[in-house]
């Protein structure tokens, strides 16, 4: 499959394998995407990074994330098969990446577990169109890896809906980083800016450690 990126597992551990795609206007090679993909890997973890249909057809406007799904659970099997591992895998990506997987999960894509990079929980200024509709079906534990300053994510309305979702919950919280999770320097605890790759690369353990601890493979 064309867009398909494999970062292999370090060492001898084999963690559980992970597939991620990219946000509405990024690619694979998303700075953010890429930093977490290879932290995983160093820990342990395969992960394979695809691209949706509407890159590899070079449109740089999605469809409607519904339109996605067929195309995200192409990349999924795609995943599995350049791996040769048939096994549940954990499954998301960066915004409209991880919406579009949450979509086929909760249409019966069978995985252990959801990872969402900066989840599009509504539009910028539209907090009343919120995208949570579907999370009562979605029974497989989920982490949220969001920002205090994303536009697209007002904290006090995930924290008010993850009950909703039909599994377990996780919200790690990344004090001023916008929907990317880059912090910069006015919004840093130390006057420090950070950039998206970064600040995944430091969130690579974050998300191995509660793999470990949610993910059950069968």
């Amino acid at each position: 499959m064309p867009g398909l990126v494999v970062d292999p597992a370090a060492g001898p551990h084999a963690g559980v394998p992970v597939a991620l795609t990219h946000g509405a206007g990024g690619d694979v090679h998303g700075a953010g995407l890429q930093a977490l993909a290879e932290g995983l890997a160093v820990l342990g973890h395969t992960v394979v990074r695809f691209n949706l249909p509407y890159r590899e057809a070079g449109r740089s406007s999605p469809p409607a994330a519904e339109k996605s799904v067929p195309g995200y659970r192409e990349g999924y099997e795609a995943a599995r098969d350049a791996v040769g591992d048939s096994g549940r895998w954990a499954v998301g990506g960066k915004s409209y990446g991880g919406r579009v997987a949450s979509l086929a999960v909760a249409e019966g894509m069978e995985v252990a577990a959801l990872v969402f990079y900066g989840y599009p929980l509504h539009p910028p200024g539209k907090q009343a169109a919120l995208r949570v509709a579907h999370w009562p079906s979605i029974t497989v534990p989920c982490l949220f890896l969001e920002g205090t300053m994303d536009p697209f994510c007002n904290l006090d309305l995930l924290r008010e809906h993850l009950p909703s979702l039909g599994g377990p919950a996780t919200l790690h919280v990344v004090e001023g980083g916008d929907h990317s999770l880059q912090v910069r320097a006015s919004s840093s605890a130390d006057g420090r800016p950070r950039n998206p790759a970064r600040v995944m690369a430091d969130l690579a353990p974050v998300v191995s450690s509660w793999l470990e601890s949610v993910a059950v493979r069968s």
